[in-house]
């Protein structure tokens, strides 16, 4: 089975009004990820359309003509510069791709696969512009009979939006509306009338909206001035230099997991992002953990139905110690409500704040989402019938069903990150390591199976501490005397010296420990460059993103030149400066 292209659809669209104005704090919030970044694997959603087995290509032209009129955010373009501003579009045209099924038996369509080629397609089209619509269409389509007139029937449909006009609670907004559309033209919107990307931004600058804003900024300096450089931090391996991403598939787990949910009467993803806490505490030896994820930011009714792109990033905190699984799940649940009311900002007072603290602690954030839940649940699982608990056998068949693929990836700029994909009858969960010099990829299949095994062994009842550890089949890193744990960062000694050797390399600096009253230190040579410690400092923290498991020294010496053996502390004390500097900023 294959698929030729033929003439693309012109759909005409006609909405209520044509606007302009300034970018509401979700789009701008998107709008910076992407400047540079525009190829990003990530910088687009796509999803299956639902289209009925009789459809025909006028039937989805007349849909998605209702749907865009409808959404402003999928008919806006946007003019970047200091004052970026969106452009809503009262008509236009979107133009559908039309793909012909070629197939010996037109009866044996594979519509999945067909789906996932007409993705591909999207994807290899380019990355979206700012300057055009948001939205691309594709169908594939079974010819009609000359004959008898009969039109070509769609067999598959997908749409793509860019991040600027969609999240993706927005795009299953987009997939149920468009499904509503095609099989009734007068079909409403849930909830009345959607509120509109650009209208939000009269909202976002109200008295109230900017009190939140500085709770919001507070409550990201709490946790920030916690959050460790590295949340998985382990030494660099002897093999290992690409990005690997490992789906998993589980049918147990899922069964397990629901399973947790009606016992602890929370949701799924509270119940797999506990058990991914749990994991990562065992293996890592942290006890609390300051985890990136994404919040939908649709607390507020008049948001719920809003296709516009609110998701910015947030912070959970989980302390994972002497506790019960059920207890931590009830706190993953908590700490994501906590985390998604102070989800929303302005991006640019939030990397201020960030920038703030990197320097003073002498680390930096990655600002990407360790956890990312892509499901759309319906809310607690509070009020639900008990779940009875799978029997074992039942659970240990289902398990030998477990898949794990691999796929390479792009690099990313986070080390590892979690990615679930689904809850419903089967657990899909992925983890990408975009360093497999770190975490190979056999330590994250088996990272995942971790999590696996976790959930498939709360089933019948909740664990108790000891009880979590042991149905956790991973042991802890092993750190010797080359690692220290200073301002809740694990720090890898050589690491700091090879950082130093990077962004010093000039000074001839050292690293050592445990001198000048502080945990880490540097001795380094005067140079033009780099002629006091606020130079060093800055040079260590332009460098630093590339060592995860280092961070910038507390207190750095600058001396007259480089000793003859600068692996010796005592040999500075003789070409060492009258006095001594800590970096810029008082820690």
């Amino acid at each position: 089975m294959s698929l030729a292209p033929r003439p693309s659809v012109t759909v005409p669209f006609s909405g209520t009004r044509s606007a302009e104005g300034p970018l509401n704090i979700g789009q701008y919030n998107i709008l910076q990820w992407l400047r540079g970044e525009s190829e990003q694997f990530f910088a687009a959603v796509a999803g299956e359309l639902d289209v009925p087995a009789t459809a025909v290509v006028d039937d989805v032209a007349e849909a998605l003509a209702a749907l865009v009129a409808r959404h402003e955010g999928l008919r806006t373009t946007y003019v970047d510069g200091v004052a970026p501003r969106q452009f809503v579009h009262a008509t236009g045209d979107l133009v559908v791709e039309v793909y012909a099924i070629e197939a010996a038996d037109p009866r044996l369509v594979d519509r999945a696969g067909l789906t996932r080629d007409l993705i591909r397609r999207l994807r290899a089209a380019g990355a979206y512009r700012i300057d055009e619509l948001p939205v691309r269409v594709a169908l594939a389509v079974l010819p009609g009979d000359p004959s008898t007139g009969s039109a070509p029937v769609v067999q598959a449909a997908v749409i793509g939006c860019s991040h600027l006009a969609v999240d993706y609670q927005a795009m299953e907004i987009v997939k149920r509306e468009f499904a509503d559309l095609i099989r009734d033209r007068t079909a409403r919107p849930a909830g009345g009338p959607p509120i509109q990307p650009l209208d939000l931004v009269a909202l976002e600058n109200t008295p109230k909206a900017l009190r939140h804003e500085e709770t919001v900024l507070n409550y990201w300096r709490d946790r920030l001035s916690r959050m460790p450089q590295c949340l998985y931090p382990v030494p660099r391996g002897a093999a290992g230099d690409g990005s690997v991403a490992v789906e998993m598939t589980s049918a147990a787990a899922g069964m397990a997991l629901r399973a947790v949910t009606a016992r602890t009467r929370t949701s799924r993803a509270s119940v797999v992002l506990a058990a991914i806490g749990a994991v990562l505490s065992h293996r890592t030896g942290s006890r609390e953990l300051v985890l990136p994820t994404l919040s939908a930011n649709r607390f507020e009714p008049y948001l719920r139905q809003h296709v516009g792109s609110l998701a910015q990033l947030a912070l959970i905190t989980l302390t994972i110690g002497d506790t019960t699984l059920d207890r931590l799940v009830r706190q993953a649940w908590a700490a994501v409500v906590d985390a998604s009311r102070h989800g929303r900002y302005d991006v640019d007072r939030q990397r201020a704040v960030a920038g703030r603290i990197e320097h003073e602690r002498g680390i930096v954030f990655d600002c990407e989402p360790l956890f990312n839940n892509l499901v759309i649940e319906s809310g607690p699982a509070a009020g639900r019938a008990t779940a009875p608990a799978p029997a074992p056998g039942e659970l240990d068949a289902a398990r030998r069903a477990t898949q794990l693929r691999r796929q390479p990836m792009p690099v990313g700029t986070t080390l590892i990150r979690f990615d679930l994909y689904g809850t419903d009858g089967q657990l899909r969960l992925g983890c990408w390591s975009s360093d497999t010099c770190r975490i190979s990829a056999d330590e994250t299949e088996a990272l995942l199976l971790a999590v696996e095994n976790l959930l498939i062994t709360a089933a019948s009842g909740d664990l108790d501490a000891r009880g979590i550890r042991g149905a956790i089949p991973l042991d802890p890193v092993q750190r010797g005397p080359g690692w220290l744990f200073v301002d809740g960062c694990w720090v890898e000694v050589t690491e700091v010296q090879r950082l130093l050797g990077d962004a010093l390399a000039s000074t001839g600096a050292r690293a050592f420990t445990a001198v000048h009253g502080v945990p880490l230190a540097a001795r380094l040579a005067r140079t033009e460059a780099v002629r006091t410690p606020e130079d060093a400092h800055a040079a260590c923290m332009a460098a630093l993103s590339a060592y995860p498991t280092a961070m910038a020294p507390q207190h750095y010496v600058i001396c007259e030149r480089i000793p003859d053996d600068p692996d010796d502390p005592a040999a500075w004390t003789d070409v060492c400066c009258q006095g001594s500097g800590r970096k810029g900023v008082d820690r």
